[in-house]
Formats: structure tokens, C-alpha cells, sequence
């Protein structure tokens, strides 16, 4: 990277003022002496003046100092980071024609991928060597994201909104791999550093037109100047676009501003960031609609809205050349509302179904006929509900400060720091019963529902409160142990508590919607929980330049992420707790059947939908390694090369624990390890970046969870509890399966082994990009995206084929004998219940892998006025990106009735289904862009 010299002197700090005079004499002063005496020689003599001479601008070489941690003030040169840190400026950012950071990542950078479970392009889970930001509550996240040192995971799950990062306001962002201390928490596979523009870094006026396919249209502004003392920045990004499918419009809004003050012995910065977005993501479709209409919407709505004001005051002061304090104070408010319209999975239990008979000592015969005949009707059209509405709103506001002092020695570079981070959040959850029409809409319809409650009010779920408090010390320490060797260490203390008040619903046990009593009086419970962490995570590593042009390094760190206040307040508790059963009469006292998990006997957890009271979990634990070298194989050629491992004690799952509730439970170990490969250049007019990943993510401890649509699942309905089925005065004939899973069954569980790869993750991802400058004012740019294929959701266990049904075989249980307490023989023996017929399995647990191309020009018509044009999967190819198990209602019928919506309501008749999140097809974009003044 070059550095312009200005003819007004700034103030650098003792390491930029080293590479900078190393630069300077290395370079240009001596090919200034070979030339002076020629120069001196042939030069006519110079009249005397007293006027000053303005010196035209000088390039110098030199190598761009990096910020090692989230704030500034310490910078080493990448060749003293024993990573494979990944860059971007604000100039590649731009010819990128990204979306949003994820966007740019996924083309641009190694070992990056996307999941688009949501719809929309704005809310793509972004995987990184196999850990995670999503802006999906539920999804277990692993990175850390800054913005001007300010962390922007959200404390409700940790979740990463990338619609409130305006990409027109980055100067630049640093990708750092690993457990990497020095970002705190969360910091398991790596953590995203951006630094925004201002009025000296970006000085000019900016702006961008673009309009094209779906209907999009965006708008960017930016204008930035300073007066050697006083700098100011802002920029605007407006986005709108009607979606490539049905029913998906967005709307975003991001304005963001910046002042700097520099004086003689430091600066000083306030910053706003301002968004307000609504987002339209219409999910997953079932395999078979993708592939009759890909722009087909399974239900809707499922809108966001959210919206982010923060708020930051920081500066540097240089107390010497050689120290300097720099210290940072935030606010941070966001609001995220939701909208979702989903099917309602309870319908299925509403089907009757008449008891029958089995004979333990005739099992040949199955179940027989009790009473004449067992049915197993379609239901009816007319007052079911077949949908359900969740109206969801979630209050976060964050405040934190940080202080950190730095020293720049001749060999070595010393950081201690210390950080307060407080956040409070607040959520609610709402949910109705409902209908759905012809579009697959979700609406309300009380009067068309006269017999559910549920149908007639709002039913709250789990709302809480919960606030997170960490505070922190850290230091590191660069040192040059030889001009060719740098030693690097690093440590973080964090002590993080978490105070959750959560208010369930007071109906006991697990009460699906439908079956609320029309009493129901929206009674909840307050519950309240503490809970306290401390860790200390160290790191270590060597860089070694053994050669001119090679770098070698490698490092070892820890690292840790504390359960959020989600994943606090949705953990299962096993505690053993007493199961009753009301008395024969009102007047006699409970009866005791047995003892359950406490969370069984309370709500479920179906995100964004309930949350429930529940115990600690321990904080994640990870363990990081790293070896790899990078280097010039001439002057415009550069590779690297890496090996990495991440090792997770006590990772946190969103798992299923029986009967279709799902919580939130540690599940032992994970591994993440893999290797990198990339190649970057230029040969005559051909730029050239080609990078390759293999990424290995797998469950390394087992652990059960519940995938009712896998095809290895237990169907068997006796792999449940006494307990848990209710039954009082029976006997029941349990199978093998419900002492298992921690003695919860195993019904509708799947079995994840050690070596299960984990869903969204491909093994292979490669990107290539071509740019071609056609003229010295044209560009031409193609650039490619190829991954692997990738398990999906609920096919954790790598284990589900086509082939086969989800045949339940029914409960047996037998009346009991009063006096004998054993199976009343005289009521027929043992009783089997009778199921529905099994339903086939016809689709794979696995998404297919793509290869995806883009094309990009851009014409430069006059100085500072650029005409572009972008096409989007170039060759209109059909791909998907993520994919989730599921059951699909509106399904062919044979003897069930079809609603208006095309609902069937014969769920014996529903299709189990692969949904995929598809991929947007070609798109052609034209664009305008002016630059006023800009460098």
C-alpha cells in the first residue's frame, strides 16, 4: 500500500514513523541519488527566491499497520500476525458491488460461505471456517463483529444483524481467524473488525445510482472534508426492491455520521449510526414447490422490522512518542419486531383416533378392532386452524466503555486494556390461531374459529427481561525477538453475569394452542435466575520470515462465549420433578405418577416463539490452532497457505428433548478444522484472485435431539415415559429407547454420533475472480462461487435417506387391577392405541452443490463519473443454499378434503419434505456513479 506525503506535517505514532522512514530510504532516496548528479548537472541555475516551493506529491511504499484489537492505538504490520488475517478496503469493497459485508465476504474471502434460510439477502447466515453470524435467533453463533470497536452481536442470542452495517461507511475491515482474546466473547472461530470513514480518510463527495431486476433500486451518498483540524463524514444508503419472490419486498434505510478532531497530542471522534429496515424473508420452500416455481412462498407473512441508533464518543492521546492512552464510551439501542405466519404442526393431533387391542401372546395378529372399528378421520374445513401467527417484539439497549493503554517501543508493542459492556433486553411473544388463503397467507378469522381460545385472543408466551453485564481486562504484547522472528501473546479476563425475570403461561404441562380450556386466562408466572461466569483465555504465537518475500507463523489461543440470556432462558433442566394427575374427584388430592425433566412439564421452546425458566449451561469453551505462510512469488504475485482446528468443550445446541419440545442443551464437543489456499496477481491487464477452503464442522460427543421427519427417528410412541404419556392406573410396555436419552426416551429423537458432519457447512468452497482492463477507463470483471454439497437441518446425524415411512407403532398400556396392580386380563390384556398410516420418505437429508457466476463492468465517461452494469448468475442457474426436514400439508389428496389454501386436511396424507432456501436467479443491474473531489 502506498502513502501519499502531504506537505503539512501530521503527527505519527513511533511505529508508522519507522515504516515509513524504513519505506523512504529502502526505496526513492536511492534512486534519487543515481539521479541527482545527472539532474544537477543538465539543470539551469535556479534564481534565488524567498517564496516556498510546493513539492509534487511522492508515492512511497510501505507496509499498512493493522489494528490487533477492537479499539486503536496499537498497530503491527500484518507480517507480525501469526494468522491468516483477511482484508478489505473501501476501493475493493466498492468494486465488489457487495450487498452487505456478508455478500463481499462470500465472494471475496477464504473460507467463507452463506446459508439463505431466511429469504432475503440482507438476513444470510455467514459461515466462516464453520462457525457462524446469523441474524436467526436459534442458530449457534461463533463470531464476534465490531463496528469501530463497538460489538454489534446482539445480547438477545448473539445474533448479527447485517442490515444495520451500511457498507458506504467502511473504510475498511480486518477478518481475524481463530479464538483471538483480544475480541472477547463470542470470539470462537474468529472475529469481523470495521473501521469507518471520515472526513480525512475519505474527504470528497460521492454518490451512487442503481436500478434493475425485482425491482431494485438503491441509493448512496457520502461526503467527507476536514480543514487539517476539523473532519466530517456522512453517508446514506436507501434500498428498496419488490424481491425476485412472491410477496418479499425490502425497504432499508442506513445513515451514519462522523466527526474527528485532531490536535497537536491526539484526536478526538463522535460518531451516529442510525437504521431503519423492514425485511421481508419468506423462508424455506418444500423441494417439490421449488421445483414446479422457485419464486413459490411456503406461508407469509415474515417480516423484521428493525432499527439500531448508536451512539460513540472516543479519542487517542499521545502522551509521548512512544505512549498513548485511547479510550471509547457507547450507547447502543435496537428494537427487531416480527410478523411470522406459519403452518400449525398441531393440527395434527387433532385427528381422532379409536382405541384397539393388542395380545402379547398373539403379536402376529397387531392391533385388532376394540368397540367395532378405529378410525382415522380427515378432519374438517369448517372452524379448524390450520394456521398461526407470532407477533414477536425485542427491545435491546447496550452501553459500554473501554480504556486502553499502548506502548510502542523499538522492538516491542504492549497493549493493556480494560472494558465494560452492560446490555438489557427485553422480548414478548404473542401468538394466534388462524387461517390460511390461496396465497399461503396467515391471517386471523375469530369468528370463522368459534371454538378455540386461542383463535379468539392473543396467548402470550414466555416473555422476559434479562440484562448481561462483562467486564473485562486484557493485554498483549509484540515482540521482536530478532528482525526476522516476532513473538506474539495475548490474554483476556472476563467476568460476564446474566440476571433473567421470565413469566411463563401458568397451564400445566405441554398445552398445544387447541387445546387451551375456554376459561383460559392468560395467568403467567414470574420466574427469576442468576448466573455467573469468569474465564482467562491466553494466546500464542511466532511469526518467521526466513527468507525475503516468505512469512511463516503459527499460533495457539483460547477462547469462550458465555450462554446468551436466550439460550439461559430456553436451557433444559433435568431437575426430577413429581408428575400429577388430578384426584377422581374435585375434593381428592393430586396424584403423583412418576417424576420428569422439569422442563417436560413445561412449555416448550419453538423459537421466536417460547421460552421457558431453566438452569445454567456452561460457558463454551474453545481450544484454536493455526500454522500457515504467506508470501510474494514476484512483485505482483502473493499466496498463502493455512491448517486450522477449532475444538469446542460444552457447545451449546438447539436440540429436541421428547415429544416435539426443543431447548436449548449442551451437547459436549465440536470440531472445526480445515485448510485454506490462496493466489492473487497481476499479468498484464488480468487481475487474477483465486482462493480454496476445505472446511471439516462435526459433532465430536453424542447427544440426542428431536427430528421428527429424519427417516432414522424412532417412531416407536413406548420410547416415551409413563411420566411424560399422563397415564394414570395403567400399565404400560416401555421399549428399550425410553431409558435412554438421559432417561427422557427417544421418541421422534435422533441419534447424533461423533463425525456427524453439521448441516449448512460445505466441505468445499472456491471462489475466482477475473478482472480485465479492457482500456485504461474500462473494467470488465467475472467472478465465480463454487461449493459443496452440505447436510440440512434435522439431518444432524448424516442419517436420513429416502426410502421408508414415518410409521408410528402405537402405545401399548393396559388397564390396571385394583387389588393386583398388574394388566387387568378381563378388559382384553394389553391395548395399542392405532396411528395413522406411515408416510414415505422421498427426498435426501442434503443439498446439491453449485457453481455460480457474476459479471461487472464499469466505463469511467469523464473524471469522477463511472457508468456500471452487474449481472448476477450469469448463467441463470437454479441452486439452494440451506435446507431444513420438514412436512409438507399441502399435499396431493386421495381421500382428504383441500381447503381453499390447497391445506390437506388428512395429515396422513401430508409429504414429508426436504425445504431448501433457493438461490436468486440472473439479475441485470445498470448503475451511475460520481465522485466529486474523492481520492
Amino acid at each position: 500500500m502506498s502513502v501519499r506525503s502531504r506537505a503539512r506535517k501530521h503527527r505519527l505514532t513511533p511505529l508508522k514513523r519507522a515504516v515509513l522512514s524504513l519505506a523512504t530510504l529502502a526505496s526513492p532516496l536511492s534512486t534519487l541519488a543515481q539521479q541527482a548528479p545527472a539532474a544537477a548537472a543538465s539543470a539551469p541555475e535556479a534564481a534565488p527566491s524567498d517564496a516556498a516551493v510546493r513539492l509534487n506529491p511522492v508515492l512511497v511504499p510501505g507496509k499498512r499497520a493493522t489494528d490487533v484489537g477492537p479499539m486503536p492505538g496499537l498497530a503491527v504490520t500484518k507480517d507480525q500476525i501469526p494468522a491468516n488475517i483477511q482484508s478489505a478496503t473501501k476501493e475493493q469493497i466498492k468494486e465488489s458491488r457487495a450487498l452487505n459485508i456478508g455478500d463481499y465476504m462470500n465472494t471475496q474471502l477464504q473460507g467463507v460461505s452463506v446459508n439463505d434460510y431466511a429469504g432475503n439477502p440482507f438476513q444470510m447466515d455467514v459461515n466462516y471456517r464453520g462457525f457462524t453470524a446469523s441474524p436467526q435467533i436459534g442458530t449457534p453463533q461463533g463470531l464476534s463483529v465490531f463496528f469501530d470497536g463497538v460489538r454489534v452481536n446482539e445480547p438477545f442470542g448473539d445474533v448479527v444483524n447485517w442490515d444495520l452495517i451500511p457498507l458506504n461507511a467502511i473504510e475498511r475491515f480486518d477478518l481475524f481467524p481463530g479464538s483471538n482474546p483480544l475480541f472477547g466473547l463470542n470470539t470462537l472461530g474468529g472475529a469481523i473488525s470495521v473501521r469507518s470513514k471520515n472526513g480525512f480518510t475519505a474527504p470528497g463527495v460521492e454518490g451512487e445510482l442503481l436500478a434493475g431486476s425485482w425491482g431494485r433500486r438503491q441509493v448512496k451518498l457520502s461526503a467527507g472534508g476536514n480543514d487539517d483540524t476539523l473532519g466530517g463524514f456522512v453517508a446514506y444508503t436507501g434500498f428498496r426492491e419488490d424481491g425476485w419472490r412472491d410477496n418479499s419486498p425490502s425497504r432499508v434505510h442506513q445513515l451514519f455520521g462522523r466527526g474527528d478532531l485532531r490536535l497537536d497530542r491526539g484526536s478526538l471522534f463522535a460518531s451516529a449510526l442510525f437504521a431503519s429496515n423492514e425485511l421481508i424473508g419468506n423462508g424455506l420452500i418444500p423441494l417439490s414447490l421449488y421445483e414446479q416455481r422457485a419464486e413459490t412462498v411456503f406461508t407469509s407473512p415474515d417480516r423484521s422490522d428493525n432499527r439500531v441508533l448508536q451512539l460513540a464518543l472516543g479519542g487517542q492521546f499521545d502522551v509521548s512518542e512512544r505512549f498513548n492512552i485511547t479510550g471509547q464510551l457507547y450507547t447502543r439501542k435496537s428494537r427487531r419486531g416480527g410478523l411470522n405466519g406459519d403452518i400449525y404442526e398441531g393440527f395434527d393431533d387433532m385427528i381422532g383416533l379409536r382405541g384397539g387391542y393388542f395380545d402379547p401372546d398373539n403379536p402376529a395378529a397387531g392391533v385388532q378392532p376394540r368397540n367395532g372399528a378405529y378410525y382415522n378421520t380427515p378432519g374438517v374445513i369448517t372452524g379448524t386452524p390450520i394456521g398461526l401467527l407470532t407477533d414477536t417484539a425485542l427491545d435491546q439497549r447496550t452501553h459500554g466503555a473501554s480504556l486502553q493503554f499502548n506502548w510502542n517501543l523499538p522492538t516491542r508493542s504492549v497493549m493493556v486494556g480494560a472494558s465494560i459492556d452492560r446490555s438489557r433486553s427485553t422480548y414478548s411473544m404473542f401468538q394466534r390461531l388462524g387461517l390460511i388463503d390461496a396465497t399461503h397467507g396467515v391471517y386471523a378469522d375469530p369468528a370463522a374459529l368459534p371454538a378455540f381460545i386461542a383463535a379468539q385472543m392473543d396467548i402470550p408466551g414466555n416473555n422476559f427481561e434479562g440484562t448481561s453485564t462483562t467486564k473485562s481486562l486484557y493485554a498483549s504484547d509484540t515482540w521482536t525477538l530478532a528482525p526476522q522472528l516476532t513473538l506474539t501473546t495475548a490474554a483476556r479476563y472476563n467476568h460476564t453475569t446474566v440476571d433473567n425475570q421470565l413469566l411463563t403461561r401458568t397451564v400445566e404441562g405441554l398445552v398445544d394452542l387447541h387445546e387451551l380450556p375456554a376459561n383460559y386466562d392468560n395467568a403467567q408466572t414470574l420466574t427469576a435466575e442468576k448466573f455467573s461466569y469468569r474465564s482467562l483465555n491466553p494466546s500464542i504465537g511466532l511469526n518467521w520470515l526466513p527468507a525475503p518475500g516468505l512469512n511463516t507463523f503459527a499460533n495457539v489461543s483460547r477462547g469462550s462465549r458465555t450462554p446468551s440470556v436466550v439460550e439461559l432462558g430456553c436451557a433444559f433442566d433435568d431437575t426430577p420433578t413429581p408428575v400429577t394427575l388430578p384426584g377422581a374427584t374435585p375434593n381428592d388430592p393430586p396424584v403423583v405418577i412418576g417424576t420428569t425433566a422439569r422442563s417436560l412439564l413445561g412449555p416448550g421452546c419453538n423459537l421466536p416463539t417460547t421460552l421457558s425458566g431453566d438452569p445454567y449451561l456452561p460457558q463454551i469453551r474453545s481450544t484454536s490452532f493455526e500454522l500457515g505462510a504467506r508470501g510474494l512469488l514476484s512483485a505482483n504475485w502473493e499466496w498463502n497457505a493455512s491448517l486450522f482446528r477449532t475444538d469446542l468443550k460444552d457447545d451449546i445446541y438447539y436440540v429436541g428433548v421428547g415429544q416435539g419440545r426443543s431447548y436449548f442443551d449442551t451437547i459436549g464437543k465440536t470440531r472445526r478444522q480445515g485448510l485454506e489456499l490462496g493466489l492473487q496477481g497481476r499479468t498484464g491487464a488480468f487481475d487474477v484472485k483465486a482462493s480454496y477452503s476445505y472446511t471439516s464442522a462435526t459433532f465430536e460427543s453424542p447427544f440426542y435431539m428431536t427430528s421428527p421427519h429424519n427417516s432414522s427417528a424412532d417412531f416407536d410412541q413406548n420410547s416415551r415415559t409413563q411420566a411424560d404419556l399422563g397415564y394414570r392406573d395403567y400399565q404400560l410396555l416401555p421399549s428399550p429407547g425410553a431409558s435412554l436419552n438421559g432417561g427422557r426416551g427417544t421418541y421422534h429423537q435422533i441419534l447424533v454420533k461423533p463425525g456427524a458432519r453439521m448441516p449448512g457447512i460445505p466441505a468445499h468452497a472456491l471462489n475466482f475472480n477475473l478482472g480485465w482492463r479492457v482500456t485504461p477507463s474500462w473494467k470488465l470483471g467475472l467472478g465465480m462461487q463454487l461449493r459443496s454439497m452440505s447436510y440440512v437441518r434435522g439431518n444432524e446425524n448424516n442419517l436420513h435417506r429416502p426410502g421408508g415411512t414415518d410409521q408410528e407403532t402405537g402405545q401399548y398400556y393396559c388397564s390396571t387391577n385394583v387389588q393386583t396392580r398388574a394388566c387387568d386380563q378381563s378388559d382384553g390384556g394389553y391395548i395399542q392405541t392405532p396411528t395413522r398410516p406411515g408416510r414415505t420418505f422421498t427426498q435426501k437429508g442434503t443439498v446439491p452443490g453449485f457453481a455460480v457466476f457474476n459479471l461487472d463492468t464499469s466505463v469511467v465517461v469523464t473524471k469522477g463519473f463511472t457508468v456500471v452494469a452487474q449481472v448476477t448468475n450469469l448463467f441463470d442457474r437454479r441452486y439452494v443454499t440451506a435446507g431444513n426436514l420438514g412436512v409438507n400439508p399441502f399435499s396431493p389428496s386421495t381421500v382428504g378434503a383441500i381447503g381453499a389454501s390447497g391445506w390437506n386436511y388428512n395429515s396422513a396424507e401430508w409429504q414429508p419434505s426436504t425445504f431448501v432456501g433457493p438461490g436468486a436467479p440472473r439479475g441485470i443491474f445498470l448503475g451511475l456513479s460520481y465522485a466529486l473531489g474523492a481520492d
